[in-house]
């Protein structure tokens, strides 16, 4: 993310092109759910709600459609129908320093909400919703510990 949303991606990945550098942490960002789901140690205490949330997650979803197409060359199984489109945009402000280029999401459906939408911008929502399902769901199994062994307070 430091990458994607730096002013000048090139001091950090200098010889990469930016649609590279995005579509690896869109590959990353989606693959995380395999890491957390197969992780014995992750701990959630509902497996199946810690699965629905990804699930349910449409931004990750517009993530996993760039991700598997970057991947795969072509998606034969799209979660919402994202692709990464043809087009491109550059922001550029030599006086601040800022190079970047900007790459969109396309969709299918025209109305989806991430029709438009700067990638760098997409991954910002899934990051946050990572954080979000994590913070719910890591190590969760031990809040029924918790709640058994904290003291009883007398007032």
């Amino acid at each position: 993310m430091m990458i994607v949303e730096a002013d000048n991606p090139h001091k950090w990945a200098s010889g990469l092109l930016t649609i590279d550098v995005v579509m690896f942490a869109c590959q990353s960002m989606w693959h995380l759910k395999d890491w957390i789901l197969n992780d014995r140690d992750f701990g959630a205490k509902d497996r199946k709600a810690l699965e629905g949330d990804i699930y349910a997650s449409r931004c990750l979803l517009a993530c996993a459609d760039l991700a598997n197409g970057s991947k795969h060359l072509s998606l034969n199984s799209p979660q919402i129908g994202a692709h990464v489109s043809d087009r491109a945009g550059t922001h550029l402000d030599w006086a601040k320093g800022v190079l970047r280029k900007l790459h969109y999401v396309v969709c299918d459906d025209h109305s989806n909400e991430f029709h438009g939408m700067e990638i760098g911008t997409l991954l910002r929502l899934c990051r946050d919703r990572w954080d979000a399902i994590i913070d719910c769901h890591w190590l969760s199994y031990t809040d029924d510990w918790r709640i058994r062994s904290e003291p009883t307070r007398v007032s």
